[in-house]
């Protein structure tokens, strides 16, 4: 009886992509011993040595990522620092564009009209500033 009675023959042939990582050995090939009072292999035991190993520089790299994380030292507090002196060196610049423009407006409140003509080309300019200053246009 053939193994391959019902099996299409373009599974038949390797792909890489089916290579799954095992492959067929003879008894004779094996060079494992098992310890009869854990029953446990040579390869078992090598395989937990090494994936002990693993774990434990991972640990440690990660013991390492901690600890930055815990002193600041990722460089975030740096840029947050320098993105609020940026904020407000801006809300001071808009403070300088607007405020005296609203004081003037108070000024003589007991008057009850003003007059303001070319104020289009005025409030167009101060416009264009705060523009400028906040979306640097």
């Amino acid at each position: 009886m053939s193994l391959t009675r019902n099996i299409p023959p373009e599974y038949l042939a390797f792909r890489q992509q089916d290579d799954f990582g095992f492959s067929a050995v003879d008894e004779s090939s094996l060079t494992t011993t098992v310890n009869p009072d854990t029953l446990e292999t040579e390869v078992i035991r090598e395989s937990v040595n090494a994936s002990a190993e693993v774990m434990q520089r991972m640990e440690s790299k990660l013991d390492k990522l901690l600890g930055l994380y815990d002193e600041n030292k990722f460089g975030l507090d740096l840029q947050k620092e320098k993105l609020v002196e940026q904020a407000n060196g801006k809300l001071i610049e808009l403070e300088q564009l607007m405020i005296p423009l609203l004081v003037n407006l108070m000024k003589n409140p007991e008057k009850e009209y003003i007059y303001w003509p070319n104020r289009t080309d005025k409030i167009q300019e101060q416009i264009d500033k705060i523009l400028s200053l906040t979306r640097g246009e």
